[in-house]
């Protein structure tokens, strides 16, 4: 009777404590990162280069997100913490950023190998952070989470 007991107080204890581990997404955000400009001109052929060739394969893996969002590429230092190409879990996210009293939102679509170790984005969210077409200038301290 008492192995009994004993046994269906581990399983119980097991169960209990294994749910909650599996619903919960690890969150990951980060303060004084650098943005820069991913290509200068239409914001929408650089979405599409981002959406389609980047290190997550957001066009062939995560169909269901929508063509018309804005994408970025997390600094390679922060993305390879979390996985390799489509196996990682930043991958598809929506990645809130915020500089300055400006926020905007973006899907993690590729791995920036940069030495700035950058938020790299299109010319849209460039220039709602203060950028300008044709200025290469790093945007600093932005802080994010995903």
């Amino acid at each position: 009777m008492l192995l009994t007991s004993f046994v269906a107080a581990l399983v119980l204890s097991l169960g209990v404590s294994a749910a909650p581990t599996e619903e919960i997404t690890k969150r990951a955000s980060g303060s004084g990162t650098n943005g820069s400009i991913y290509r200068y001109g239409s914001a929408s052929a650089c979405h599409d280069i981002l959406r389609t060739s980047g290190a997550c394969g957001i066009s062939t893996f995560f169909t269901n997100i929508d063509p018309k969002k804005s994408f970025v590429a997390m600094p390679s230092d922060i993305f390879d913490k979390y996985g390799q190409a489509q196996h990682n879990t930043l991958c598809g996210k929506t990645i809130t950023m915020k500089h300055n009293g400006v926020t905007r939102t973006a899907i993690v679509a590729d791995r920036n190998l940069s030495n700035d170790h950058s938020i790299d984005m299109c010319l849209d969210l460039w220039q709602a952070f203060g950028g300008h077409d044709g200025d290469g200038t790093l945007i600093k301290n932005f802080s994010w989470s995903i």
